[in-house]
């Protein structure tokens, strides 16, 4: 499983204040480091910006901002980023590929889990095709 420390920073998008603070603590809790933002458009433009978080979480029914469009342009300035996207239970939007969905309500524990769910995928991922690799090669098929 993914370390506390493998998450260098999450970007946390929340319109709702209380809640975007009920969230930041229970990561923060739990050992992450957290920006917080209120509005899409101030995390994007961090991230056009330059910076490189490990997650963006983010609840696009707020402000209405968050598209597939924006989202790729996230995840083309910093293809490293998970994107989580916090949805409503009645919600229906159009989900960008390669991004994760957590439905509200839910305890921040669950939110905490599932972003090192997000950030260890890909590293287990490489890790997988490494094994795969090397389990395929020439060498490993000649002693058998």
């Amino acid at each position: 499983m993914t370390h506390v420390s493998d998450i260098s920073t999450v970007f946390l998008v929340e319109h709702d204040l209380d809640l975007c603070g009920v969230m930041a603590e229970g990561l923060r809790l739990d050992g992450m480091n957290v920006v917080e933002f209120h509005e899409s458009a101030q995390a994007l433009a961090a991230i056009a910006e330059g910076a490189r978080p490990a997650v963006l979480v983010i609840a696009p029914e707020g402000d209405g901002l968050i598209t597939c469009e924006h989202v790729d342009q996230a995840k083309a300035s910093s293809p490293g980023t998970q994107i989580i996207l916090l949805l409503e239970p009645d919600g229906d939007p159009e989900i960008p590929s390669g991004s994760h969905v957590l439905v509200k309500p839910f305890k921040p524990s669950k939110l905490s889990r599932f972003i090192r769910l997000a950030v260890a995928k890909p590293a287990l991922r490489s890790t997988l095709q490494a094994l795969y690799r090397r389990a395929h090669s020439a060498p490993a098929r000649a002693a058998l």
